[in-house]
């Protein structure tokens, strides 16, 4: 029976794989031309509401790993990590984080280091999302924009596309952008929704499997 870290890895990957599969499914009908009435619209209305729930389902997933190792949960390919505080439950691990923080921010890595040094020695597996900020942050700015109408937000999504293309395309949004682009040059290269999306499974693995020893 795998740890409750592990199936928590494997529920997160199994929503990746999900989203990925309604995506390939979205682009394709929309290149179809014999599918009449699937518009543009709809095409990209799909794809950011996947973006919504991955990036909903990434932050519950790192909440669910991050109570599972108060509780002393260890994954079968990782190492248990050194936590300051034993919790008899969910509900009391969630009520220390809260005691900390009332209000738990998943989606901001500053936090999240901050939660784990208070909790963990050394931050535990958590240390790994400082290597890793750019992307997450990359996926935030992406998710902002399409749950949010603020200018800050538009910004920061304008500006991570000049970073990745090299210029502002007319009438971007984030659909088209993780639709349209490419991480690279080459016609194998994958677009953005799919980076991040895998981007976001191999990040999971390493939060679960890691090893202090290996880094990893």
């Amino acid at each position: 029976m795998p740890s409750v870290l592990d199936a928590h890895l494997a529920g997160f990957i199994t929503k990746c794989d999900w989203a990925l599969q309604v995506y390939y499914g979205a682009v394709s009908l929309y290149n179809e031309n014999n599918v009449a009435g699937f518009s543009a619209d709809m095409k990209n209305m799909i794809i950011e509401n996947l973006i919504l729930n991955v990036c909903s389902s990434w932050e519950k997933f790192l909440e669910d790993i991050f109570i599972a190792y108060l509780l002393g949960s260890k994954s079968e390919n990782g190492s248990a990590v050194v936590s300051y505080v034993s919790p008899k439950s969910n509900e009391h691990a969630y009520n220390l984080i809260k005691s900390v923080n009332t209000y738990p921010d998943w989606a901001d890595i500053n936090k999240i280091l901050i939660n784990a040094e208070n909790f963990f020695e050394g931050g535990g597996s958590f240390k790994i999302l400082k290597t890793l900020s750019a992307d997450i942050n990359a996926i935030k700015k992406i998710r902002n924009a399409i749950a949010h109408t603020s200018k800050k937000a538009r910004e920061d999504f304008e500006n991570l596309v000049r970073g990745k293309v090299g210029h502002l395309p007319v009438s971007i949004t984030p659909a088209i952008f993780v639709t349209d682009y490419k991480i690279g040059n080459r016609r194998t290269d994958p677009t953005y929704f799919e980076y991040y999306v895998e981007f976001l499974k191999d990040s999971a693995t390493m939060l679960v499997e890691y090893n202090p020893n290996t880094g990893v």
